[in-house]
């Protein structure tokens, strides 16, 4: 999963207009992407670029909290709830990984590791069924779409 592309902004229009324009199309791309590394069953470790995609989407669309209101609170609640359990998977994969620089073999590593091993996949799952089950269920797409096309309010400006 590369890394999104810089959006270009129209300096005519104001923030929210901007915002309704350009959001949809990146967070469907954010869907596409997702859904095409889900699609290859990844190892734990691999989820780290869904990772960095969440945490892209979900802190651009912080910046435009005042052009959406409270509605986009819920919306942003269930990235973090994806982020955190890519947090998850990817501690467990960085500390393997710590432990297999760091610490001589031994049984207590192997069991250490095994551990870590399983831990890790039962939390890949637990990601797998939040983003079937919950954020990418039968609608959920169209719901961010139109939100982000029609949620952003005008302010008018001060005088």
């Amino acid at each position: 999963m590369s890394k999104t592309s810089t959006i270009s902004w129209n300096p005519r229009l104001t923030a929210a207009l901007n915002a309704s324009r350009k959001l949809p199309p990146m967070m469907h791309a954010y869907f596409v992407q997702v859904r095409e590394l889900l699609a290859t069953n990844p190892a734990p470790a691999e989820l780290h670029a869904i990772r960095l995609a969440t945490k892209r989407v979900r802190y651009t669309l912080e910046l435009f909290r005042p052009c959406y209101g409270r509605g986009l609170n819920s919306r942003l609640a269930t990235l973090q709830r994806l982020q955190q359990l890519l947090g998850e998977v990817n501690d467990c994969a960085a500390t393997e990984r710590l432990i297999e620089s760091l610490v001589p073999a031994s049984p207590t590593h192997a069991r250490a590791q095994s551990f870590l091993r399983r831990r890790a996949s039962a939390k890949a799952t637990a990601l797998r069924r939040e983003w079937h089950g919950a954020f990418d269920a039968p609608g959920r797409e169209q719901w961010w779409l139109h939100y982000l096309a029609s949620g952003a309010r005008q302010r008018k400006p001060r005088l």
